[in-house]
């Protein structure tokens, strides 16, 4: 009798032989079967012979047999593995002998030491060990857990360093899909109970308004966010409660490799955590999901797919460019331009499939190649072509020709990375408009779009302020406190919203009355899930308040007010002189980036949406050129710039 899962238990032990366990000089480094450890145990279960299988959980196939099923992982007993020799592995002799089974370990011992000799070996732990003591080999690399299991602690000589192959250390119970009550019993046992779940998310080809419902969803229930420099930084804003970890990768500048991201995502959900791996576009296209889901897979992470809008259909429909049409194109391929081989280097030559209309991504350095290849393939000089840098974003360009003249007009434009480049007869339904050129020196310069092409050229600079453990208490105690809370910019209710919701529960942040300045702002709160109960109508102070007094008695009211660092007193004695206790909170700071020098194209026009970027950009730059068009965002900022002796036209976003 036996206990488990708090269950007594009766069970008798059965021995099976394996093929793994029955042929010894099939070598592992040659992919044997999936179930090489595993087919005598599983045909037993199907067969009814036997109720459970206990395994290595490393030896596991990718895809049990179809009625199995894993009822619990352990915990691992040790997951390294260790150096077993009278050899420190430093001070091996050049050409020594190292036995090894694992094409893992092989690798990995090269790095160490390129000069030694790795033997193929196979056999029971005792059976190794005899090579070593009989000088076939120099030293042994075994998994620690085996030792350990076996009293063989003495042996090792030292922990190797690296990371070693999914499960080592971990027993796994496997079962018949439909035995619960046998399931049940171990799931006491079972570590996936604390698992988190990772989810793949797509963030869409750069306009954060393109990103999924779904999407959103998740990046609000998440821990933990990972993210690409091809992602739009605001989309972060949902995930208000979570650590957000940049993983970007650009070629040649990768800021964490793609073996070290991968564990960490793992690792992350390990501890329980729910994670967002949130890439550009779709993560199955070209963004390497398939790798980090196989992966994850391995270690029996709950894993979840969330499609997102690819840059490679998403750019040319914003475009009005479509991939196929009736009588021009009928089918459409997708290219990656850095085509990687196995050992990860980059492919010399771009095979051409038949396609009418062919999309590549990652082309713009392989400009002259990806020509080379088309004309190689038969494509005449003369196929429409389009390359998109930056496509979805305000900062959008497109370059427009052929085969002929694409390289030139590439340089002469100086195009900069992530770029599109789609080819083929449909190419010739973009019409370019020729846009006005627009500055934008505020922020969300994506709003601004239906006024030509902007270029975003902030001149302020927003950035959260730290608040040390006293402040934040006592933040939280004018929130409780505070009857209304006051938001006068969508930046304020951003840094606002994320404090209080690192430092209180959610639901007693939606309890809370909220009044905000204008649309834009009321939009920020509702991202969170947070309804105002007063909203004015124009982006002003004074406009603010005469809708606040109009809508309740502010007499004997306390109204916590978060705002920026610059001074504006007027709303705040507004307040006090109607009897409300304010109590101001500098929740974010507002500065003047860097002098930059401006862009060398030609510009139509300047954005301004705030006096702050009109006397930054003064300050800067000395005056605006009399050819300039002047938009000013509210009446403040247009009655700054008239004082300053120019025209603006007062735009209402």
């Amino acid at each position: 009798m036996s206990l488990i899962g708090g269950l007594r238990c009766p069970y008798g032990l059965i021995t099976l032989n394996t093929q793994g366990d029955l042929d010894k000089t099939t070598s592992l480094t040659t992919n044997p079967a999936d179930n090489f450890f595993t087919d005598a145990l599983d045909e037993a279960l199907l067969k009814k012979q036997i109720d459970i299988a206990i395994h290595s959980a490393k030896d596991l196939p990718q895809r049990l047999n179809e009625g199995l099923k894993i009822f619990a992982l352990t915990k691992p007993l040790d997951k390294t593995d260790s150096w077993v020799s009278t050899y420190s592995i430093e001070d091996l002799p050049q050409g020594a002998k190292i036995g090894t089974s694992s094409p893992l370990r092989s690798e990995m011992i090269r790095i160490l030491r390129p000069d030694v000799m790795l033997v193929d070996i196979r056999g029971t732990i005792d059976e190794r060990l005899d090579l070593l003591k009989n000088k076939y080999v120099d030293g042994l690399i075994i998994a620690t857990c085996a030792l350990k299991r076996l009293g063989y602690e003495n042996q090792i000589n030292s922990i190797l360093p690296w990371e070693t192959v999914p499960l080592q250390g971990q027993l796994a119970v496997v079962g018949r899909s439909e035995d619960f009550e046998f399931e049940k019993m171990f799931e006491d046992i079972d570590v996936r109970r604390h698992y988190g779940q990772v989810f793949l998310v797509g963030a869409g080809p750069g306009d954060p308004k393109l990103i999924t419902v779904k999407a959103i969803e998740a990046l609000k229930d998440a821990d933990s966010v990972f993210y690409d420099y091809l992602v739009d930084s605001s989309l972060l804003q949902y995930a208000s409660k979570a650590e957000h970890i940049y993983v970007g990768k650009r070629k040649g500048n990768h800021s964490l490799p793609q073996e070290k991201l991968s564990r960490q995502l793992k690792d992350k959900a390990i501890e329980g955590k729910n994670v967002v791996r949130l890439k550009g576009g779709d993560p199955f296209i070209f963004g390497r999901g398939a790798e980090e889901i196989n992966f994850l897979r391995s270690y029996h992470i709950s894993t979840q797919i969330i499609p997102g809008v690819s840059s490679g259909t998403g750019i040319p429909s914003v475009l009005g460019i479509p991939l196929t049409a009736r009588g021009i194109a009928s089918s459409v391929a997708f290219i990656s331009a850095y085509g990687e081989l196995e050992d990860g280097q980059t492919s010399k030559e771009i095979p051409i499939p038949q396609a009418d209309t062919i999309v590549f991504f990652m082309g713009l350095t392989r400009l002259a190649l990806i020509v080379q290849s088309l004309l190689k393939a038969g494509w005449p000089k003369t196929k429409p072509i389009v390359i998109v840098s930056n496509g979805t974003k305000p900062n959008q360009r497109v370059i427009q020709g052929d085969l002929s003249n694409i390289e030139k007009l590439a340089f002469s434009h100086s195009l900069s990375a992530p770029s599109l480049i789609i080819v083929g007869d449909t190419v010739n339904s973009y019409r370019k408009e020729n846009p006005k050129v627009f500055l934008h020196c505020g922020t969300h310069p994506e709003r601004y779009t239906h006024f030509g092409q902007i270029i975003p050229w902030p001149m302020i600079q927003i950035e959260a302020i730290s608040l040390n453990d006293q402040q934040k208490e006592a933040l939280v105690r004018d929130f409780d406190q505070s009857d209304f809370v006051i938001l006068t910019s969508p930046a304020g209710a951003q840094h606002f919203l994320q404090t209080i919701l690192a430092l209180k529960p959610v639901n007693l942040v939606l309890q809370k009355n909220f009044i905000v300045i204008g649309k834009q702002t009321a939009e920020i709160l509702e991202e969170f899930g947070i309804g105002a109960q007063i909203i004015s109508a124009e982006e002003t102070a004074e406009d603010l308040f005469n809708v606040i007094v109009n809508a309740i008695n502010l007499d004997g009211l306390t109204i916590l007010f978060p705002r920026s660092s610059l001074p504006n007193p007027f709303l705040k004695q507004a307040l006090e002189q109607r009897g409300a206790d304010v109590k101001e909170w500098t929740i974010y700071t507002n500065v003047k980036p860097p002098k930059r020098p401006l862009p060398d194209v030609s510009i139509d026009g300047v954005i301004f949406t705030s006096p702050s970027t009109f006397m930054n950009f003064l300050e800067d730059y000395g005056s605006l050129s009399p050819q300039w068009q002047i938009l000013a965002k509210g009446p403040v900022t247009a009655k700054s710039i008239e004082e300053a002796g120019y025209r603006p036209h007062m735009v209402g976003l």
